[in-house]
């Protein structure tokens, strides 16, 4: 059997992957229905897949959740995790540009916060290994400014925006470079760039602010010899153009509810790797388990006929209310591309 390394390689690279590469995490802490016999047929099917790629992230000690489930991360941002996933209670720069000048910018490429990763990687040298530097530039702008004010700064002052952006993709470079001497294949950037119906900002905007910075991030990873993935939540179809022609290698995680997955398949297939595309907003919990089954036949079909091209996915985590019998579909109906 091809390993893993290789199997996925050849997916990006549509040269024939052995096998469907798959990629799904189930949180059985967060899943509502408690039927143990059907989560253990879960669990097994789960063991019986062949594992393709590992993704691990880099973990600062700031970064770490109280008994409370509040914590700050290294950027000093506030968050809270009150069991129905973590979000952001506070930005540190909110009240204006001008707390930069005692604001304490963490260190970046910290030997230490990769330790864990490292020796992950060094085990399973024979798995595709993506390293991840998340919050990557929107979000870690939005979190330390606001929503609201992240929308506007670019317009409003263009010059603080400019320098708190660049100390950003900085801060994502060295990074980078971390993740190159950790013998990482990939790098997995994350930024959601998109509404339900439609880019944050018009795209001619997006192209003259944000563009040149991923351009310098992503020729960075492929200099060192890796892959670009990226996860854009929402409807982003009018940018991937835009992200194709300056190196992504893999999209993350194509909601189907947002996009158009035909219409992606007939544009971009063959071009780029999508990752992801099982609806975990209609079809894992509204449907039946052949609804399930058929949804997952459609993905393949729709990406991964061009001699690679897909990894197979949910469009994002598998939702507490979830059917125990839809994953059950779900993991079974992948086994017959293995």
């Amino acid at each position: 059997m091809m390993n893993g390394k290789e199997n996925l390689r050849r997916a990006i690279d549509f040269k024939g992957p052995e096998r469907l590469p798959v990629h799904i995490e189930v949180n059985f802490d967060w899943l509502l229905d408690k039927d143990e016999a059907k989560r253990n047929e879960i669990r097994t099917l789960i063991e019986n897949m062949p594992v393709d790629m590992i993704i691990r992230g880099y973990h600062s000690p700031e970064d770490s959740p109280v008994p409370n489930g509040t914590w700050k991360d290294e950027w000093s941002v506030g968050w809270l995790d009150d069991g129905h996933g973590a979000r952001v209670t506070s930005h540190p720069l909110i009240d204006g540009y001008h707390l930069m000048d005692g604001f304490a910018f963490p260190e970046a490429g910290v030997e230490s916060w990769f330790e864990r990763p490292r020796s992950i990687f060094k085990f399973n040298s024979d798995k595709f290994c993506v390293g991840t530097v998340w919050f990557t530039l929107f979000e870690r702008l939005w979190m330390l400014r606001g929503f609201n004010n992240m929308l506007m700064d670019p317009y409003i002052d263009p010059e603080n925006f400019s320098y708190l952006r660049d100390k950003i993709v900085d801060f994502s470079l060295a990074q980078i470079d971390v993740w190159k001497d950790s013998n990482a294949d990939a790098v997995y950037f994350s930024d959601d760039w998109g509404s339900q119906r439609a880019l944050l900002m018009n795209p001619d905007d997006w192209r003259e602010v944000y563009k040149p910075s991923y351009e310098k991030l992503f020729r960075r990873i492929r200099d060192n010899g890796m892959k670009v993935f990226m996860h854009l939540c929402g409807h982003v179809t009018e940018i991937i153009p835009d992200l194709m022609e300056i190196g992504l290698s893999v999209l993350n995680p194509v909601q189907p509810q947002a996009m158009d997955v035909r219409e992606l398949s007939e544009r971009f297939g063959g071009k780029l790797c999508f990752y992801g595309g099982v609806d975990i907003q209609g079809t894992m919990v509204h449907g039946s388990p052949e609804d399930v089954r058929e949804e997952v036949r459609r993905l393949v079909d729709l990406f991964g006929s061009f001699n690679g091209g897909y990894i197979c996915s949910t469009s994002h985590s598998i939702m507490p209310e979830t059917p125990l019998d839809n994953i059950i579909a779900l993991f079974g109906a992948l086994k017959e591309y293995q």
